[in-house]
């Protein structure tokens, strides 16, 4: 089962974010390519939330800096030469850095409605010619939609789950393992949750997730403790 928090998980995190920076810069020596990836945020996403949208896909959000340079640390482990797809991607950070650290190819998703933004950082970020980065729609529990988008090795997600209703969060557990290569045990699953005493609203996710995987393997995050990292991998093994 998904452990509770302990008392050091509740420490203040360090990584913030910048809701007014119009680019965000992330950089690591384990990443090829000249300079860092460097993505736009929405400066008008706060518009869009005192109009009652959902603008959380606009920024670079703590979660996403931080399984950056955990995956950065594990490159040939994690990414080298493998098919990644990002759930979520908001704005691009954390695929476009898997893209400079050796996959084999890239999908980044979200809502239709966040491909724009998405689509321009992805032209914004010069990726190896050894790794296509693909953009696609993709609403969790869409069957189509995960369908098109295929099966995956690695499937990335961070900043994803934040007080959903439960057949939000059911779809997003289902989407996940519908992107996960489940042939010989091939496919895993790292799921970035910023813990911010939510654990019983995101509850529905977390028990699905025990139902479709297992139990996770979790990993720390040694800058920021209330970010928490979840490996998965599907038990259906072909």
């Amino acid at each position: 089962p998904t452990p509770a928090p302990s008392a050091s998980d509740r420490r203040s995190r360090t990584a913030a974010m910048d809701r007014d920076a119009e680019w965000v810069e992330f950089s690591h020596d384990a990443m090829a390519g000249p300079g860092p990836v460097r993505v736009r945020q929405n400066l008008d996403a706060m518009d869009g939330i005192a109009n009652g949208d959902d603008a959380t896909a606009r920024w670079v959000w703590p979660g996403a800096r931080a399984t950056a340079k955990w995956l950065c640390d594990r490159r040939a482990e994690w990414i080298e030469g493998k098919h990644v797809v990002e759930i979520g991607s908001g704005t691009g950070l954390l695929g476009l850095v898997a893209a400079r650290l050796g996959a084999a190819s890239v999908t980044l998703t979200d809502l239709p409605s966040e491909l724009p933004l998405l689509r321009a950082n992805a032209r914004a970020n010069e990726s190896p010619a050894s790794c296509p980065v693909a953009v696609e729609p993709l609403k969790w529990g869409d069957a189509d939609a995960v369908a098109r988008v295929g099966k995956k090795d690695v499937v990335l997600c961070s900043d994803a789950l934040y007080q959903n209703d439960e057949a939000t969060q059911l779809a997003l557990a289902e989407t996940l393992l519908g992107v996960c290569e489940i042939r010989k045990g091939k496919g895993r699953i790292m799921f970035a949750y910023n813990f911010r005493e939510n654990l019983a609203a995101d509850r529905r996710f977390f028990d699905a997730t025990d139902a479709l995987f297992g139990d996770p393997t979790r990993h720390d995050v040694e800058e920021d403790e209330d970010i928490w990292l979840f490996e998965y991998q599907p038990l259906t093994r072909c």
